[in-house]
């Protein structure tokens, strides 16, 4: 990875560390006026689907406005949950702990639909995975590291409200560093391209359908009766394990995407299996850290689906954290049906086992869909009809010689990543070039501009 890449992943990694131990920090307090159960319902539902609505939040204000993209965005977002985290951590009541905590978890969904739309439109395809990997292990291990300060009570301390203010601004001096003061790579008028669109087509569908039901499936699980819970099912264990799943993961999706989905898939398949497993207290305590190392494969995979998907068509750049979004509705329900399943493990084990089944159906039965092959008859035959075509096509829309070079990796399906390496340019000189080429050809994104040319080689 290139320094702004890992400079870009450990900005979200402190954004993820900080606004992930507040929001521990005030599930803290909740636990003394609720039960265990009804904790976990107002966390990972009620205040889950409020982030999923931040997401949403963020994606409606990037396709209406630019300044989505500017600096002031998460500086306000920022402020409003350190807050609104601090009035709920600090509330005496019942009522003004959640109002808070539910201001402050839709605007922690802003500020990570921010950091993730940041690295999809600036960070290579090639590096996406373990950029996102990064991320989320960073922001575990930096939470694993705050909680076992001051003997395990740290988060529940006042005193670690000064520890997330320090974070915040090392977030945002790391900001300026990689953008400088005046923000020169925001994401400019002239790179922004138009129309912008959020209405999705029938892949990204399945695709949302799909993250939704892994994460059914994966908060299910994790309701499963462990053989000496007591001991294994701390934050420290799982948040260690998990790191090193997300960190796997990133690698995988990076050497391959289709390699990267299957796991996803496949490692959902374990919480079946973790049941028959756990023979003893020792053997649990395995069985729960290789689910948490798998449950990394679906957590990556939630975040570069629809990254990938905003960087073939620009336009789409607002659903580029759909994923995330779904994988949080999906929690959501997850949650629900694991706690009102867990008292009796052969239902639970019977449900998860059927929407399993209609996951795979799903997943592989739309599989050639979402990954499809190319075909030879796609291809535009190499040789003297085609450079005469091109030359051509320069011609008639007027194209410089640095846009020319850049059109011949744009017909060839290059990413911006890819073209900026093989030109030695800046990523931003080639978005630049790619806005000025769709101009001139009255594209509107990439898409459209392949089969304009094929258009012009059929015909000349």
């Amino acid at each position: 990875m290139n320094r702004r890449s890992v400079l870009l992943a450990v900005l979200g990694g402190l954004i993820y560390i900080w606004t992930g131990t507040l929001y521990i920090s005030v599930v803290y307090n909740l636990f003394n006026f609720f039960d265990d159960v009804t904790v976990c319902l107002i966390t990972d539902c009620f205040y889950a689907v409020l982030q999923a609505f931040g997401y949403f939040f963020y994606m409606v204000f990037l396709k209406k406005s630019k300044k989505a993209m500017g600096p002031a965005v998460p500086a306000v977002g920022a402020v409003i949950v350190m807050v609104s985290g601090a009035f709920s951590f600090f509330s005496p009541g019942i009522t003004s702990i959640i109002v808070w905590g539910s201001i402050m978890s839709f605007f922690i969904g802003t500020l990570m639909c921010y950091a993730i739309t940041r690295i999809t439109s600036d960070v290579r395809f090639s590096e996406r995975g373990k950029a996102f990997g990064i991320i989320y292990a960073v922001g575990s291990v930096g939470s694993l590291v705050l909680s076992l300060l001051h003997g395990g009570k740290a988060l529940e301390e006042s005193f670690i409200l000064i520890v997330y203010v320090i974070l915040a601004l090392g977030a945002a001096g790391l900001g300026v560093v990689i953008y400088g003061k005046k923000d020169k790579n925001t994401f400019r008028e002239e790179e922004y391209l138009h129309p912008v669109k959020i209405r999705l087509t029938k892949k990204e569908a399945v695709l949302f359908f799909i993250i939704f039901m892994f994460f059914v499936l994966s908060n299910i699980g994790l309701h499963f009766k462990i053989i000496g819970s007591a001991e294994v099912e701390s934050a420290v264990f799982s948040r260690a394990f998990y790191a090193i799943g997300l960190l796997v993961a990133g690698f995988i999706n990076d050497k391959d995407r289709k390699m990267g989905a299957t796991c996803a898939f496949l490692a959902l398949g374990f919480g079946l299996l973790s049941p028959a497993l756990q023979i003893n207290a020792g053997t649990s305590m395995l069985v729960q850290a290789i689910a948490y190392v798998f449950l990394g494969l679906p957590a990556v995979y939630r975040m570069i689906i629809f990254s990938d998907e905003a960087e073939r068509d620009h336009g789409k750049l607002p659903i580029a954290t759909l994923g995330v979004a779904a994988a949080l509705l999906g929690q959501a329900v997850g949650t629900v049906a694991g706690i009102r399943l867990e008292s009796n493990m052969t239902v639970l084990v019977c449900v998860m086992l059927a929407l399993y089944i209609l996951t795979g159906v799903v997943f592989f039965g739309y599989f050639p869909l979402l990954f499809p092959e190319s075909k030879k008859s796609d291809m535009l035959p190499e040789g003297d009809r085609r450079e005469m075509a091109f030359e051509q096509y320069v011609s008639k829309n007027g194209l410089n010689s640095k846009q020319a070079q850049v059109l011949k990796y744009l017909l060839d399906g290059a990413s911006n990543g890819e073209i900026a390496d093989s030109l030695f340019v800046a990523e931003s000189t080639v978005k630049y070039h790619v806005k000025n080429i769709l101009q001139a050809t009255s594209c509107h994104n990439r898409k459209e501009l392949i089969e304009d040319f094929r258009n012009h080689y059929f015909n000349t």
